[in-house]
């Protein structure tokens, strides 16, 4: 038998995540406990950013970047936060609520990794950057010269779709039913057993 197998399952519980922009920026705070707890979650995941700063300037060279997960960054009342910073510098924090055996780093890297696809899923959406003010025109209206050139031009000339992760807006997350759907899913597997 092997000892592996046997060894009793933690279950994690997730108290919080938070998604930062490069500048640090709120993108996305979920709390886990309720809607009571958001603004306490927020505060706790920025406090995370002194010691996320402080791991990259720690563990990175010109040559050698910081590895994307950062470990444990601290634990405060009755929980543990970690650290994970994408390649395009987007910070995401990760509050777990701490229990009396260790928690693996892989189960904590998974969890990293899934919010990350979701992520990725979201922001690669082209449909979540339109302005709510945009709205299409009936394709089989006049055909004048001018009236193409109008309607091209807002959409051409203006920054529409973000190509930069300073681009990325708090409202596409929240307003993507893929990227909530999913985080309530991460959630609620690791509610703990609760």
């Amino acid at each position: 038998m092997d000892p592996r197998t046997s060894a009793p399952q933690i279950p994690l519980h997730l108290t919080a995540l938070a998604i930062l922009s490069p500048a640090n920026a709120p993108l996305y705070v979920r709390s886990f406990t309720g809607e009571q707890d958001e603004l306490r979650h927020y505060h706790l995941a920025h406090a995370a950013v002194d010691v996320i700063e402080e791991r990259i300037v720690m563990a990175s060279t010109p040559t050698k970047p910081a590895d994307s997960y950062l470990g444990l960054l601290f634990c405060m009342e009755d929980m543990a936060f970690y650290g994970f910073q994408t390649a395009s510098k987007i910070r995401m924090v990760l509050s777990v609520a701490l229990v009396d055996a260790m928690i693996k780093d892989a189960d904590i890297v998974a969890i990293f990794r899934a919010v990350h696809h979701l992520l990725l899923q979201a922001i690669h959406n082209p449909f979540l950057s339109l302005p709510p003010s945009f709205h299409a025109k009936h394709a089989v209206s006049s055909n004048t010269e001018t009236e193409h050139q109008q309607r091209g031009q807002n959409v051409l000339g203006g920054k529409m779709f973000g190509t930069d992760p300073d681009d990325i807006r708090p409202e596409w997350l929240k307003g993507s039913g893929a990227f909530e759907r999913g985080i309530s899913k991460i959630g609620g597997m690791l509610n703990g057993g609760r």
